[in-house]
């Protein structure tokens, strides 16, 4: 692929993969879910440019390229039982509620960024403090 790097042509795969599994869970929420989900993570980190921190990624969307899967194949033989009712399609026009459970919690690049941000605003807003890299 001219003008990409491999890990790119990986991160655009995957993220393929992973919009194509969302789009066949057997219900609509489930759908809507996984598929808000993969393309918020993907702008979330979009501007990443640490190959490490991108290679951590892309290893966790395989994993999850792979739970997917076997969440769609499950999900879509329970479909196939007349009897069985799943009580997250009683609102199928609602739209999923995402909850912090649901989304785990923050991944490692999250938490960094967070952090660092905090310590720049410390740093940043400290009464009184005096440095020579910038004027305050």
């Amino acid at each position: 692929m001219p003008g990409r790097t491999m890990q790119q042509a990986r991160v655009l795969g995957l993220y393929r993969q992973l919009l194509k599994i969302g789009k066949a869970m057997p219900t609509e929420t489930r759908s809507s879910l996984v598929l808000s989900r993969v393309k918020g993570d993907f702008r979330t980190n979009v501007a990443e440019k640490d190959p490490e921190e991108i290679e951590a990624m892309i290893q966790l969307a395989e994993l999850q390229v792979d739970n997917l899967q076997i969440q769609r194949d499950h999900l879509t033989e329970l479909s196939k039982n007349p009897n069985l009712i799943i009580p997250v399609d009683i609102y199928k026009n609602a739209k999923p509620k995402v909850s912090r459970f649901m989304r785990g919690p923050p991944l490692s690049w999250e938490r960094k960024a967070a952090q660092e941000a905090q310590e720049k605003a410390r740093h940043d807003h400290s009464r009184g403090h005096k440095c020579k890299d910038h004027k305050h």
